[in-house]
């Protein structure tokens, strides 16, 4: 049976020149680029032409972009280091927010959920794109405050702006690159000090360089633009898979249908149906989808990024997400419709 896979937004295959790009440092570039001797410093070039790589991409400084194991660790470094000169003022985040930031702003004074903004608010945390919604989210306006953009899943599918922002997170293994890659921009000046020790990555982040993984995301990195035109191809795709599961008038709702999406995003709602059978009975016919995000795999807690829209935790439990990968093609997308309407 041939298996197919639409949960792009959980993770995607890496690019065929991140894998080479991944190998061959594995074999020529293992040394530490900490080390001064001419092996180090042969890996600590290739890490600074990957910085320098990804800062023309995005459109920022080189020095301003921090190498990470992932975006959960990217959070984690950017509001732990803010929160001692801005956590005793409040914190307006987006309450769709992934755990990996939600977490830790539990050692601040105070966080209010968006679109509450305190006038006092000293962070702002915004998604650019739901992971599980696919909504799109402009950066609120706000005066005196670290505004803070979470890019992971914008970052391959639609351009990324970080015009009206301060810092923002990416992540490499949602657009082709390897796990083991994230990156924190940091614009400089802001009240930010790192809260863990080690020399690497100009005092800000410790640990040794992963130069594979890093040489990998770069590598990926130079198809976004492919990448992203592809991915905005898939609009079509997706308004023709949930037009047609809507006309099948059997309670079907597409959250987020008349907003700004990603293009490659449809998350349903099958009133008065089980997600979690639905996945399930897709899976076993070849289609490998998502009941949300896939960090709550397993969970029988219904997301919070669907109940904080309104939805109940009766309708959460009925949700589930598809989300394309670039190279989707409408035989495809009409095999899942034909799936689903087999299992309702």
């Amino acid at each position: 049976m041939p298996r197919h896979y639409i949960d792009a937004n959980a993770s995607t295959p890496p690019h065929l020149d991140a894998v080479e790009a991944v190998q061959r440092a594995m074999v020529q570039d293992w040394a530490n680029p900490t080390s001064t001797h001419r092996e180090g410093q042969r890996a600590r070039h290739r890490v600074e032409e990957a910085r320098r790589e990804l800062a023309l991409s995005l459109g920022v400084a080189p020095g301003e972009l921090v190498f990470c194991s992932s975006a959960t660790e990217a959070l984690h470094l950017l509001i732990r280091g803010l929160q001692p000169a801005l956590g005793d003022r409040p914190a307006a985040v987006f309450p769709g927010e992934h755990s990996a930031c939600l977490n830790p702003l539990r050692d601040w004074a105070r966080v209010s959920w968006l679109p509450e903004l305190p006038a006092e608010a000293a962070t702002v945390v915004q998604m650019a794109a739901n992971n599980e919604t696919g909504i799109r989210y402009a950066m609120p306006a706000v005066l005196d405050a670290v505004r803070i953009k979470d890019c992971c899943q914008a970052w391959g599918k639609v351009p990324v702006d970080l015009s009206d922002c301060d810092a923002a997170v990416f992540s490499g293994h949602k657009m082709g690159g390897p796990r083991g890659a994230g990156l924190l921009w940091l614009r400089p000046g802001l009240p930010w000090e790192s809260p863990m020790e080690g020399p690497q990555e100009r005092r800000r982040r410790g640990g040794t360089e992963d130069l594979p993984a890093i040489l990998g995301l770069a590598a990926a990195a130079r198809h976004l633009t492919e990448r992203q035109a592809q991915n905005a191809a898939l609009a079509l795709l997706r308004d023709a898979f949930e037009a047609e599961l809507l006309s099948w008038n059997r309670d079907i709702e597409a959250i987020g249908g008349d907003q700004s999406r990603l293009p490659n995003t449809s998350c349903l709602l099958f009133r008065g149906r089980n997600g979690e059978g639905l996945q399930v009975g897709l899976d076993l016919a070849g289609f490998a989808v998502s009941t949300g995000s896939a960090c709550h795999s397993g969970s029988v807690k219904p997301s919070h990024a669907i109940t904080t829209l309104g939805y109940s935790l009766e309708e959460a439990r009925s949700v589930l997400r598809f989300s394309w990968l670039p190279d989707a093609q409408p035989r495809e997308v009409e095999a899942l419709a034909a799936a689903l309407k087999r299992l309702i």
